[in-house]
């Protein structure tokens, strides 16, 4: 007769070697408990990122109210989402709810300008959002050189984005960060447009001509080098023509209340780390900046769901890292629901590897490096003191009990040698509910895979061109901004 683990030794392959391990084919989150967040790690080739397409086109298709912001490094997920969405007999329908965002593209651009009323909120959130996405990005700055570095990107940024989104052209329309090298560099300039728009921002105005303006050339030199430098990565054509148009292509408003899905694509920036950095950090506070705004607790608002895809700029830098490790935890209440996506945990800052268990649900396929299996194994199963090693011989005898580091070093072999497509998921079934059972999937469902009949790339430029303007026109723009003076006329004298 044969034993249950030699069946599933011989029908799947590669059997848990721990108790508390369900086997079945469900490989997907129940959408109540997606609010505790999802891990889904695991090396290049296993089936994560076709697994996590799947699941969130479903999402798609079944909660037509909900917004899905994807913020994808390297373009894979974006590719497998609208490759199953052409693939689906209501394509058109579904590619009306898409906006595709693609970084670094030479000919279109959706324009993410930093200050703009369409993002709601004030003017001073937008410029508070700015200084401090630049300051988490340059941490070792701040700490290193806290009376240079840290003054610059701490005092002097804020007062500079206070006067730009002070300063307005004949449409209204604010000065963006593309001129606050201009402010910097050009006393003149700031002089004038402090004295014409400064009464807008009284904080600013008091600061700029009691005390920046009064350092000598050489301090303000100094005092300001560190926010030049951080500017640099919007230097790029398509990234200047991205932030300094006057409209935003898209806003996380109008995603939520559509129920659009948003997929920024930085496959084209991958060579170019510092704007790439800049631009996902953009995109991820003002998506944070829409959500701070619930009220938590509210059950008029709907699930919002966040995937980052190997996002290094949120992941790799501490600033940003220790920010992403509270999100899932801390913002259940205001329905966010978090999607972190890794080849391996060293991708992360150590300060977000500490909390990276506190998000809920867990898919894991293949890890490469055994240390990091061997984490796993600790997060996903428990220690089972009464596992014996080596049965007793005779009823005299009692079984040699194994430790619970051996215990964890079989399990974390096991995950290291799992198969294509093959993952262990710990899922909760609600907020309050957890699934008293790690699953172990023996493979993940089938996707479709006929051919399209639609052109990949024509479709990703279609959709571009939607929302999108040609960068020479938004440099054209940008290049032709001037400070208009306004001349006040003096009473005739008596």
């Amino acid at each position: 007769m044969i034993s249950w683990p030699t069946f599933l030794q011989l029908l799947f392959g590669n059997t848990p070697p721990v108790k508390n391990v369900v086997v079945g084919q469900y490989d997907d989150f129940p959408a109540e408990g997606l609010t505790m967040g999802t891990l889904i790690i695991g090396r290049q080739g296993t089936g994560k990122t076709t697994a996590l397409a799947r699941h969130l086109v479903e999402y798609f298709k079944l909660y037509q109210n909900r917004a899905i912001f994807v913020l994808d490094w390297s373009g894979a997920i974006s590719d497998s989402i609208l490759k199953l969405v052409l693939m689906d007999p209501k394509k058109d329908e579904l590619l009306r709810r898409i906006v595709y965002d693609e970084l670094g593209n030479p000919e279109w651009v959706i324009p993410m300008p930093e200050f703009s009323e369409s993002y709601g909120g004030s003017y001073e959130e937008q410029v508070q959002r700015v200084s401090g996405n630049l300051a988490k990005l340059a941490p070792e700055l701040v700490r290193d050189a806290p009376f240079l570095a840290g003054l610059g990107l701490r005092e002097i940024a804020p007062q500079i984005f206070r006067i730009l989104s002070a300063v307005t052209n004949e449409h209204g329309e604010p000065w963006q960060v593309t001129e606050a090298k201009r402010l910097i560099l050009d006393p003149p300039l700031t002089k004038l447009a402090t004295a014409q728009f400064g009464n807008k921002v009284p904080e600013a105005k008091w600061f700029m001509e009691r005390m920046y303006l009064q350092l000598k050339p050489h301090e303000r030199e100094l005092r300001s080098y560190a926010l030049l430098a951080l500017l640099g990565a919007i230097e790029p054509r398509a990234a200047r023509a991205r932030v300094g148009f006057y409209r935003p292509g898209w806003t996380p408003r109008e995603a939520i209340q559509k129920g659009l899905m948003v997929l920024v694509n930085g496959a084209r920036l991958i060579n170019e780390k510092n704007t790439q950095h800049y631009l996902f950090t953009q995109a991820y506070s003002l998506i944070m900046a829409e959500i701070n705004k619930r009220q938590p607790g509210n059950p008029d608002d709907l699930p919002v769901a966040l995937v980052m895809d190997e996002v290094y700029s949120l992941l790799s830098i501490p600033g940003m890292a220790e920010e992403v490790g509270m999100l899932s935890p801390l913002y259940r209440s205001r329905k966010l629901e978090l999607y972190v996506v890794l080849q391996a945990l060293a991708q992360l800052a150590p300060v977000l590897r500490e909390q990276i268990w506190s998000i809920g649900n867990v898919m894991c396929f293949a890890v490469s490096n055994f240390d990091e299996a061997y984490d796993v194994a600790q997060q996903l199963f428990r220690f089972e003191p009464l596992s014996a090693k080596v049965p007793p011989n005779t009823y005299l005898q009692k079984p040699v009990i194994e430790t619970d580091r051996s215990q964890y070093l079989t399990i974390a072999n096991w995950i290291q040698r799992l198969q294509h497509r093959q993952c262990v998921v710990r899922r909760f079934w609600s907020e309050k509910k957890l699934d008293q059972h790690v699953r172990m999937i023996p493979r993940t469902r089938e996707v479709p895979s006929k051919p399209i009949d639609d052109n990949l790339g024509e479709i990703k430029e279609n959709l571009l061109k939607e929302r999108g303007v040609l960068v020479r026109d938004a440099l054209e723009v940008i290049n032709q901004r001037k400070l208009i003076v306004t001349v006040t006329k003096k009473p005739p004298q008596l």
